[in-house]
C-alpha cells in the first residue's frame, strides 16, 4: 500500500501528487499525540496518505532517521554570511521603498485637500517595488548583486 501512495523522485520519499515529504511528517509520528486525522489535515492529506508515509517510515525507519538528522544538522548551521548580507541589503532597499511609498501617499492625501489646478499631481498609484527599484540611481539597484 505505502509503495503506491510515497515515491521519491529525487527530494526524499513523498507523497504521491504532493510536495509533502516524510520528512515534513516525521516529527507528527514522533508526537504520540499527533492523530492521522490532525496530520492530515494539518497537511491537506487524507488518512490513507498519512498512514501510507508513517508505515514507510517504519519499513525504513534507519535510512530515514539517518536522512532526518542531516537535515537538522544542515537546518543547525544556518545560512552562510554572504546570504545574510545580502538579506540585511535587501531589506534595507525595501525599507527605503515603504518610506517612500508612505511619503508619497501622504503628499497625494494632502494635495487632495489642498488640490488646486496649477499644482503638479501627484499619481493615484504608486509603483511596485520592482519598478520603484529600477527606477532608483544604479548605485542602489546594484548594491545586492
Amino acid at each position: 500500500m505505502s509503495a503506491e501512495i510515497v515515491h521519491d523522485r529525487g527530494r526524499g520519499p513523498e507523497i504521491v501528487g504532493t510536495r509533502v515529504t516524510v520528512y515534513n511528517l516525521l516529527p507528527y509520528f514522533l508526537d504520540a499525540t499527533a492523530s492521522e486525522a490532525f496530520i492530515a489535515r494539518v497537511h491537506g492529506l487524507s488518512n490513507e496518505q498519512v498512514a501510507a508515509a508513517r508505515a514507510y517510515v517504519l519499513n525504513h525507519a534507519d535510512e530515514v532517521l539517518a536522512e532526518h538528522l542531516r537535515i537538522e544538522a544542515r537546518i543547525a548551521i544556518g545560512n552562510p554570511p554572504e546570504v545574510i548580507e545580502a538579506a540585511k541589503r535587501t531589506r534595507a532597499r525595501f525599507e527605503q521603498f515603504r518610506k517612500w511609498q508612505a511619503e508619497h501617499h501622504a503628499l497625494g492625501q494632502a494635495q487632495d485637500r489642498t488640490s488646486t489646478v496649477d499644482s503638479p499631481e501627484v499619481p493615484m498609484t504608486l509603483p511596485s517595488f520592482e519598478e520603484w527599484l529600477a527606477a532608483q540611481p544604479s548605485n542602489l539597484r546594484d548594491e545586492g548583486r
